[in-house]
């Protein structure tokens, strides 16, 4: 069995700070050259890592547990259980969760074939440009509703 791994704590004296803004900014510039350049796999699985990192933090400052490195499901499960705020019920639990089902159609259906529907590569590059684009403004909303909770909560 595993030990759970614990989420390092950012404060304004310590170097996790520095180091998780710095990782952020890096994120999301790698984010949008890869949209850019057609890249959507990868900005997709970039994302996912982003949402999860503000689910945990959120999650973790809310409750006083450690929810570092849970999977996506899981910290949606937690939201379940431990949040109360409608709007952010609602995009976690609902928009995330769409977004979440067509992430994971797009890692792990490129090459498979549904019978009767055939998807051109084409089709399937410009859905995955979709999947990304949204994921990037969940990103954004997320980390724009867990900072409005913590601010009017502290």
């Amino acid at each position: 069995m595993t030990k759970d791994r614990e989420r390092a704590v950012s404060s304004n004296d310590n170097a996790v700070s520095q180091e998780r803004y710095e990782l952020y900014k890096a994120t999301f510039e790698w984010i949008a050259k890869s949209i850019r350049e057609g890249f959507y796999l990868e900005a997709i699985s970039l994302e996912e890592s982003l949402i999860t990192d503000r689910l945990e933090s959120y999650l973790t400052w809310r409750t006083g547990m450690n929810f570092g490195f849970k999977t996506l499901g899981e910290l949606q499960q937690a939201i379940r259980r431990h949040e109360r705020d409608a709007d952010l019920r609602l995009l976690v639990l609902d928009e995330l969760d769409q977004w979440r089902r067509a992430r994971n159609k797009a890692a792990h259906e490129m090459v498979k074939i549904e019978a009767g529907k055939q998807v051109s590569w084409q089709e399937r590059m410009m859905i995955n440009q979709a999947v990304a684009t949204v994921g990037l403004e969940l990103i954004r909303r997320i980390d724009r509703q867990t900072r409005r909770l913590r601010l009017s909560e502290s």
